[in-house]
């Protein structure tokens, strides 16, 4: 799709750059750009994001995405979800492996949506929330990891690893990323973008 651009709503870099990463197969160019966006109080990310995207809209009435995600602790019934942010302003990542001392396994996983309005401002959701679950480290590991945007990182133990994302060695991150691609809301969208565009042709 040569010549496509779609605005990326996101005041997050990392966010942004693994967007265009997970994008550019389907030659999508992606804008970032930041706006001031309420953010509703609910367990769904994929609620949170479709909100923001009709926000989104009213203000730049052109195509564009968000992508919203949220952090689950099993035995914590599923808390913070998408109030991970606040809970890291809160307790930290040492506070939140703190608080998996509480629990019997430290299970937790990741889930997010991506939400896309089109020329008309209508809603196209794509959300994914069976990724494989991890673990909560015991302590934070800050490692070498390039691409460690998040302070989740620090404490997430993929499943089958011995260590936290960011610790990992580069072969294995890369293993874990080309994986987490395949699941990608965002590479999803990217796809369904693809197809409708030749569709339209």
């Amino acid at each position: 799709m040569p010549g496509f651009k779609v605005a990326m709503c996101t005041g997050n870099p990392g966010k942004f750059r693994t967007a265009q990463e997970h994008l550019a197969p389907w030659g999508i160019e992606v804008e970032q750009v930041a706006l001031d966006l309420d953010e509703i109080q609910t367990t769904s990310v994929a609620e949170i994001a479709r909100h923001k995207a009709r926000q989104a809209f009213e203000v730049l009435r052109r195509p564009l995405f968000v992508e919203d995600s949220g952090f689950y602790i099993e035995e914590f019934g599923g808390w913070p979800g998408p109030m991970v942010k606040q809970a890291l302003e809160a307790f930290g990542p040492a506070g939140l492996t703190h608080l998996a001392d509480l629990t019997e396994k430290r299970t937790c996983r990741f889930a997010s949506a991506a939400v896309y309005a089109d020329t008309d401002g209508a809603l196209h959701t794509f959300a994914d929330d069976s990724r494989k679950p991890g673990t909560i480290a015991p302590a934070p590991d800050r490692g070498t990891g390039p691409r460690a945007w998040s302070d989740l990182w620090s404490i997430f133990v993929p499943e089958g690893a011995t260590s936290t994302l960011s610790a990992l060695p580069p072969t294995e991150q890369d293993r874990i990323f080309a994986e987490w691609r395949g699941e990608s809301v965002v590479a999803a969208l990217g796809a369904w973008l693809a197809e409708a565009e030749t569709e339209r042709r």
